[in-house]
């Protein structure tokens, strides 16, 4: 019996390490598992993207100025690529690997807007630096190309634009699910609250009188267009304000903003707050340690020295620093 009872012992042990080794290699494959190795996908891949765009960058020297447009064109379509990449990607992402690599794309973004205003000197948005001997003719053809592009936007409405058009009297809202890497378009707007509460990829802001415009974190550039009377409070990498008076800009921007035939501009540091402004924030890429919301260029204000009175920095004491009760009011 004790031969027996030695052997049983010994297979049940052998059974049992049998066992610890099955649930260990169980162990083994649940830890790779396809998070991680979609992980480890996305750092190699993302590193193929990063290094791409820093090859672009490093060839700007050498290009001809003719060919430097295109150029940027096509580095700023990577670095957007990178970044739908990255948000794309977030469901998997641990924190600290989402939070590296969209600091990547930000100072890749920073370089690519360092070398444009260095070798293409404000010749980005059609907006005139220059004022040689016929400035009529040139704010003239700079009002020509506004107009046209003007109207080609306006009579495609509905086959490439999103947000609100036409519209009097209401409030708009628009959430983070309909926001998410959108382009997105307030046009002819009358008395509106408009609150965007999430990440986007551009605003463009056209034909607005009398409106509040409170936004999340734009992921490239702010575009606004013949702005009466408004207050608008938005974050994103750039601001380029074309024909517009009378307007609060509560602002915060990477780049210097710009503005041309404006008058009345007032300007005060993003005030925004709302329960995931945080996330959307690191969506967008912005940084929040940079924010020029009180240096604009203004490109009809070349005298050096002297401050462009058509802008200026709105007082503590007439700053909003809430706005929670407006956003469900319409102005008045």
């Amino acid at each position: 019996m004790t031969d027996k009872n030695s052997v049983l012992e010994r297979l049940s042990r052998r059974d049992a390490q049998r066992l610890e080794k099955l649930q260990k290699a169980h162990k083994a494959r649940e830890d790779i598992d396809p998070t991680n190795e979609k992980e480890d996908y996305f750092t190699d891949a993302f590193k193929l993207k990063s290094d791409y765009v820093d090859s672009l960058l490093s060839q700007i020297p050498t290009l001809e100025t003719t060919a430097l447009s295109g150029h940027f064109d096509i580095i700023k379509k990577e670095i957007n690529e990178m970044h739908k990449y990255i948000v794309t990607s977030s469901l998997f992402l641990k924190e600290y690997n989402m939070r590296k690599s969209l600091s990547i794309v930000q100072d890749l973004q920073n370089k690519c807007y360092e070398l444009e205003e260095k070798y293409v000197p404000r010749k980005r948005f059609g907006f005139s630096k220059k004022k040689l001997a016929k400035p009529e003719e040139q704010k003239s053809s700079v009002m020509d190309e506004i107009d046209s592009i003007e109207k080609k936007y306006a009579s495609k409405w509905d086959e490439k634009l999103f947000g609100f058009d036409n519209k009097e009297n209401e409030v708009l809202l628009l959430d983070k699910e309909d926001l998410f890497q959108r382009d997105v378009s307030l046009r002819h707007l009358k008395n509106c609250t408009v609150f965007l509460k999430g990440a986007m990829g551009t605003l463009h802001i056209t034909d607005l009188e009398n409106c509040l415009v409170l936004s999340g974190p734009v992921m490239t550039s702010v575009f606004v267009e013949r702005c009466l009377n408004s207050k608008l409070v938005v974050a994103c990498q750039q601001l380029r304000m074309h024909t517009s008076s009378n307007c609060d800009i509560y602002l915060h921007v990477t780049c210097k903003g710009i503005i041309e035939d404006c008058t009345n501009i007032r300007t005060a540091p993003y005030s925004l707050h709302y329960e995931e402004l945080d996330k959307h924030y690191e969506l967008s890429a912005l940084d929040r340690s940079i924010n020029h919301w009180d240096t604009l260029d203004d490109f009809n204000w070349l005298a050096p020295n002297v401050p462009s009175p058509n802008w200026s920095i709105l007082d503590k004491t007439k700053r909003v620093t809430d706005w929670e009760e407006h956003k469900t009011k319409i102005p008045s």
